[in-house]
């Protein structure tokens, strides 16, 4: 560590976590630092922003016979949020040197109007897929766009960047090279507290020293506890609402299932060299923008361990979708328009009734966070039900989100826009 780091060490900033609970407390994090710790809460607990008053009150004394005025104190409010792994985190003051290595939680910070707190993010992409979903929103700004890196990071990195908040899950980072648990409680102890849970992505097992207690939550869950923090509760709460109305709007429309079409949710490389089968319903947010839609899964049949099953072109034609989903095809990642030519041209890609019935269609990124949820559940179900919910136009490699009427619209982009800006 260098000598600047070493001074950190004593340090207690502005952002150093008051106090931490669940799994990280029971291995001693911050031990020395707050000498506090709370058992882990049930993950359904919703904390909200403390503006208690405590009043206190002098009694009167024998010598004066009288009693002096009530006086008042407001405590300063406190931003907190409970999430596993960590348990309980508190700060302060709302963070505003955020590091965030996975996008949905840059996402997240953009819907609060917190975006330009964001100091890093993996994979250039995203801002770019963010900004295809919300090109149309008035005075949205992916204020992060060029705070981009490389996967990974080390402690070095993190003392440089000197954030207030690590929105990353510590028992993700674990499994990472050169990290382990004393180095999760040193960086929590001299630089800013961690907050996140990857596993809920897919419901995969953490890592066996941190299974005991793990919580899985749904990507607004995740996302309330971020609005907790930034001390946004309004915007979260306003948000939410769209949201479940969009839920709503779509549990209406949808078909009977047994007239509800056949989908593979599959990644594809332009060359058709690689591709990859992803759950449509399995739980995780992940699949956040496709489970609510209730297609049947071209693959549900099959089992497989992880988010991803490697399969060829004679698989998905015999599983045969009635419509695909490909994924990273809004971004660089994926020439679409040539993806779809090679598919044409593929003597078995043609015979797909996706492929012959122009049902291959565009998606985003499962790294999604609450704005690109929002839009790709709106263009997810265009793709899958033309005819209940308006259909989808065709997409050209960089085009931006359709301007779909109000009337066409299953959400009020415009809504989500004054939210984020605080016009609403």
């Amino acid at each position: 560590m260098n000598e600047d780091n070493t001074n950190r060490t004593n340090r207690l900033t502005r952002r150093t976590a008051i106090k931490y609970g669940g799994a990280i407390a029971g291995a001693g994090l911050l031990a020395g630092c707050t000498g506090q710790s709370q058992e882990a809460s049930d993950s359904t607990a919703t904390p909200t922003e403390e503006s208690e008053e405590s009043t206190v009150t002098e009694e009167p004394t024998e010598a004066s016979g009288e009693s002096t005025d009530t006086e008042e104190s407001t405590p300063e409010p406190t931003y907190t949020a409970e999430l596993s792994p960590v348990g309980t985190v508190t700060l302060e003051e709302p963070p505003t040197n955020v590091f965030a290595h996975f996008p949905w939680f840059a996402d997240m910070a953009t819907a609060l109007d917190h975006g330009e707190s964001i100091n890093s993010v993996w994979w250039d992409g995203t801002a770019s897929t963010l900004e295809y979903f919300t090109a149309g929103l008035d005075d949205v700004d992916i204020a992060w766009r060029d705070r981009t890196g490389a996967y990974g990071f080390t402690k070095e990195q993190l003392y440089e960047l000197d954030s207030d908040l690590h929105l990353v899950d510590p028992a993700w980072v674990t499994t990472q090279d050169n990290w382990a648990r004393e180095d999760i409680d040193e960086i929590a102890g001299n630089v800013g507290p961690w907050l996140g849970n990857y596993y809920s992505s897919f419901h995969q097992s953490p890592p066996d020293e941190w299974a005991n207690g793990y919580e899985y939550y749904q990507l607004w869950d995740v996302f309330e506890q971020v609005g907790n923090l930034y001390g946004e509760r309004t915007r979260y709460e306003q948000l939410r609402a769209v949201h479940d109305d969009l839920l709503d709007t779509i549990e209406a429309g949808l078909p009977p299932a047994d007239e509800r079409p056949t989908a593979a949710y599959l990644s594809i490389s332009t060359d058709l060299s690689a591709i990859y089968v992803i759950r449509l319903s399995t739980p995780g947010y992940f699949n956040a923008h496709t489970r609510p839609l209730g297609a049947v899964d071209a693959f549900g049949g099959e089992e497989w361990d992880g988010a991803f099953k490697q399969v060829d072109m004679e698989a998905v034609l015999e599983a045969d979708p009635d419509a695909i989903l490909a994924l990273w095809t809004v971004t660089d990642a994926v020439d679409f328009e040539q993806l779809r030519r090679n598919l044409d041209d593929d003597p078995v890609g043609r015979e797909l009734a996706a492929v012959q019935n122009d049902r291959v269609t565009v998606q985003g990124t499962r790294w999604q966070g609450p704005l690109m949820n929002l839009f790709q559940l709106e263009m997810t179900a265009k793709q899958l039900y033309p005819e209940q919910f308006g259909a989808w136009p065709t997409y050209e490699n960089g085009d931006t989100y359709p301007e779909f009427g109000r009337e066409e619209q299953l959400f009020d982009h415009q809504r989500v826009a004054g939210i984020i800006t605080g016009d609403n």
